[in-house]
């Protein structure tokens, strides 16, 4: 995850719910903020690419989704996810930015 001085390859659209998600990051502190940055920056310019989510039993159909692992430096497993769908040829729209549930559904 590199900063880069050239144009953006893909425009971003954030939805909403995604900018109130990035608020949310802060409570985990500074440097997750700042990871969730990085991530988009990445994604805007091509540096990533995610996994195809398609058809989940627990979360139902995500088909045209994808989702991108991230974390400050180090962290693993990785704790953070974000969700976009590529729009067109040029544009990615950020659906969700969030932490891994898993802990919530422990006994």
């Amino acid at each position: 995850m590199t900063q880069s001085s050239r144009p953006p390859r893909y425009t971003l659209i954030l939805r909403p719910e995604a900018a109130a998600d990035v608020v949310t990051l802060a409570a985990h502190g500074s440097d997750v903020v700042a990871a969730a940055a990085a991530i988009v920056d990445d994604l805007a310019h091509g540096r990533v690419v995610g996994k195809e989510l398609g058809d989940r039993n627990v979360s139902g159909d995500l088909t045209g989704l994808a989702r991108v692992k991230f974390d400050i430096g180090g962290q693993r497993p990785q704790r953070f996810r974000l969700i976009y769908r590529q729009l067109d040829d040029t544009t990615r729209e950020i659906i969700a930015i969030y932490r891994l549930a898993a802990s919530r559904l422990a006994p």
